[in-house]
């Protein structure tokens, strides 16, 4: 046993010897370029032993070479084929690359030549072939781009787990290289793209952000990066929208302008959002933190100047402080809004004059003798203020009075007549002894009425009639102007009135196919459950129209559109159209087109028949089928503020029933609310008249006298106020009210049973 183990040592020395002589021979092929030779060597010694790591190499590098060289391409043997499974034996046996140093050039070559082969592979779809390829140009060298591109094979291969893993690493490996500004040549925009496009289909929203954003930094003009990061910032943007103009929606904006910088519409928004801030700011005082956030916008601004960013869209770049303070004045003179156009100026004029603060010196100075060059609306507003921030300072109130008096000694333009009428106001306050001012007052009032009236700014029109009203009918008859009376006026403006808000609000019918239908622009689709929605034009004209009665019957505040409540009377429609039936309890199973906001519409609002929803109006205040009038009174109900309304192929569906209080109960104390009231068109006349207001209208008696003053017999209905805000009395004059000539005048007295009396005239225009 003892001579056997002698035996075996010396084996071994003589076989380490001799692989020592084979390895110098290899080694020395190598260097002299015989390339076969160095092949042929390292080849005899891996076949009797496996782990000889360095002839692994020397084999590899050998056979690359010979690869390259025309005499052994096309024979039996495919070199560049063995030097890669070589290369690859050489690299795993290789553990500690003890050896890959001195082999590192033919690594690299062998890798950069299956790159290549890896790609014609990749190219011609044989993706399990280039899967194999590339997973050796990774074990060689490392190399990224090797790396990058088999998760793509992967991913093509339809192996999507493998190659989402590999991606995510080589994704994090570039950006984190491009960070430390190391390897530029080994990044991979195919990693980002293809993680952005699958977390995007997937609705990994968050995920999709953040590859994208990456992805961003290292590749930041990548058009499909650019445009998911848009569809990203756009998703965020609508969701912080809905939010208000908060933190996070200003944080979204500047994100989108991270990437576009240039883009109208974040622009835009951006500035959007901070003049609504400034807006809503400036509207009271003090204005600390007004002035901060309008230091951050110029900032904003003038750092996008500075970096190059030119859009003419966008009225507030601009680099000079002075200019921009001046851009934001001219914005919120435009916008009329008198606390940010104070703001501003004083921001631009300290700026002008270079001084710390335009204080109470400096305003009084200014408005002692206020520059032409100042606008007259501008110093309305300042005096204004200055009277706010100054109450105690009577040379102010002495300086506007000057100025008023001046200003009004000349003929204005029409605009500037209720300028004249909000300084007067004010001015009565200021000075409650002076006899001329209560004069003047009552004259523009007339005078901007009539201005209102002839523009067709009927909401403006009954606001300074509102006004009128409240001047005690004495005062008004001894200070209106020569030749002109508050009846006269509003007569005018109940002629106007109709032709504005009722007669231009019609809507036509149209036939198409043999089928009548109203051209209401509504683009939905009752078969398709498809809600839609109507155009602005057919909103605002419905609305119009229920104002002019809601005005004309003596209620002061008009109805607003709800917007919410437009998209619920909407479905509402189109859920009723199938069927044609209407339900305050629809559910599923008998509502095809049934949803929860149809639903709530249904319980809440009134649906008719009738897809014209103009028409619709004319009708509910007809209410000739209802005792209880509801429809009318609905409209006419004092509290109401805001309604709703869709219309579908065959019906429409209104939500008028508001509950809220009035904002002015002490005036229906006083005050009626009356249809037919005043001045009446003769197609308007109702055959029920309706009087309402808040007193106790139970066992009231009405009589309705003629021009001959005959009393014409009257049937008389009470309704109690139940959920609308006063009771109403119904009553129907007889039929010997004749033909309705222009002209003609009805007299109604109203006499309650505490003995109050309310009289007035109905005259058909």
């Amino acid at each position: 046993m003892k001579y056997i183990l002698i035996l075996i040592t010396l084996l071994s020395f003589n076989f380490v010897e001799a692989q020592d002589k084979d390895l110098i021979k290899a080694r020395t092929a190598l260097k002299g370029k015989k390339w076969a030779r160095a092949q042929s060597v390292a080849e005899s010694v891996v076949k009797d032993d496996k782990t000889a790591v360095e002839f692994w190499y020397i084999k590899a590098s050998a056979e690359y070479e010979m690869s390259q060289l025309d005499k052994y391409r096309g024979g039996k043997v495919n070199y560049f084929k063995e030097c890669a499974k070589s290369a690859v034996r050489a690299r795993t046996k290789d553990v500690n690359d003890k050896y890959y140093e001195s082999y590192e050039k033919w690594m690299k070559a062998i890798t950069f030549q299956n790159n290549k082969e890896a790609m014609a592979a990749y190219a011609q779809n044989s993706f399990a072939k280039a899967i194999q390829m590339y997973k050796n140009s990774y074990l060689l060298t490392g190399d990224t781009i090797a790396y990058g591109m088999l998760g793509l094979s992967y991913t093509k291969d339809r192996q999507e787990r493998e190659g989402l893993k590999i991606l995510k690493t080589v994704a994090n490996w570039n950006f984190g290289a491009w960070s430390a500004q190391t390897c530029p040549g080994t990044f991979m925009r195919e990693p980002f793209e293809v993680l952005s496009n699958y977390y995007m289909s997937k609705s990994f929203y968050d995920s999709a952000l953040s590859y994208t954003e990456m992805g961003l930094q290292v590749y930041s003009s990548n058009i499909i990066l650019k445009n998911n990061i848009r569809l990203l910032v756009n998703r965020d943007l609508a969701t912080a929208a809905k939010r208000g103009f908060n933190s996070e929606y200003l944080e979204v904006i500047n994100r989108a302008l991270n990437y576009f910088p240039a883009d109208s519409a974040y622009l835009l928004s951006q500035n959007n959002f901070y003049l609504s801030k400034l807006g809503t700011l400036t509207r009271s005082k003090p204005w600390d933190e007004a002035g901060m956030l309008l230091t951050q916008f110029y900032r904003m601004k003038k750092d996008a100047v500075v970096k190059g960013v030119v859009n003419k869209a966008d009225a507030f770049l601009i680099n000079d402080s002075l200019a921009f303070l001046y851009q934001c004045l001219d914005y919120f003179l435009r916008k009329n809004q008198p606390g940010s156009i104070a703001f501003h100026f004083k921001k631009w004029y300290a700026a002008q004059k270079k001084i710390p603060a335009v204080d109470e010196i400096v305003m009084e100075g200014l408005l002692k003798s206020p520059p032409n060059t100042i606008s007259r609306k501008l110093i309305s507003i300042l005096f204004s203020d200055a009277r706010e921030d100054y109450p105690k300072n009577k040379n102010i109130s002495q300086y506007r009075l000057n100025f008023f008096n001046a200003w009004t000694a000349k003929p204005v333009k029409a605009v500037e007549t209720y300028l004249q009428l909000e300084m007067c106001e004010a001015l009565v306050a200021d000075f409650p002894k002076d006899k001329i001012l209560p004069v003047t007052r009552i004259k523009l009032l007339f005078q901007c009425t009539d201005s209102a009236i002839q523009d067709e700014n009927m909401y403006a029109a009954w606001r300074y009639v509102n006004r009128l009203e409240a001047i005690d009918e004495k005062t008004l008859a001894t200070l209106s102007p020569s030749g002109k009376t508050l009846h006269e006026l509003c007569k005018r403006l109940a002629e106007q009135d109709f032709v504005v808000r009722y007669s231009k609000t019609r809507i036509v019918y149209q036939t198409k196919n043999g089928v009548k239908r109203a051209a209401t622009g509504w683009d939905g689709s009752s078969n398709l459950c498809k809600a839609g929605s109507l155009p602005d034009s057919t909103l605002y004209k419905v609305i119009d129209r229920i104002n002019y009665f809601r005005q004309n019957a003596g209620v002061k505040q008009p109805m607003a559109l709800s917007m919410d409540k437009v998209k619920k009377c909407q479905e509402a429609a189109v859920m009723f159209a199938p069927l044609g039936i209407f339900s305050r309890e629809p559910k599923p199973e008998t509502h095809q087109c049934y949803t929860r906001n149809a639903a709530e519409a249904a319980a809440n609002a009134q649906a008719i028949l009738e897809a014209n929803p103009a028409q619709c109006v004319t009708i509910f205040m007809d209410d000739r089928k209802s005792d209880e009038l509801i429809n009318r009174r609905s409209i006419l109900n004092p509290g109401s503020q805001y309604a709703g309304f869709g219309s579908a192929e065959n019906n429409s569906v209104f939500w008028l029933l508001d509950l809220a209080p009035t904002a002015d109960s002490a005036r229906y104390k006083t005050h009626f609310v009356a249809w037919p009231n005043r001045y009446c068109p003769k197609m308007l006349f109702m055959d029920k008249w309706t009087f309402s207001m808040d007193a106790p209208l139970q066992g009231a008696e009405v009589k309705v006298f003629d021009e001959t003053n005959t009393e014409v017999p009257t049937i008389v209905f009470y309704q109690p106020a139940e959920q609308l805000n006063h009771p109403v009395l119904s009553f129907r004059p007889a039929s010997e009210l004749g033909d309705k000539k222009p002209g003609t005048r009805w007299q109604v007295k109203i006499t309650l049973k505490n003995k109050k009396t309310y009289q007035y005239n109905v005259t058909v225009i």
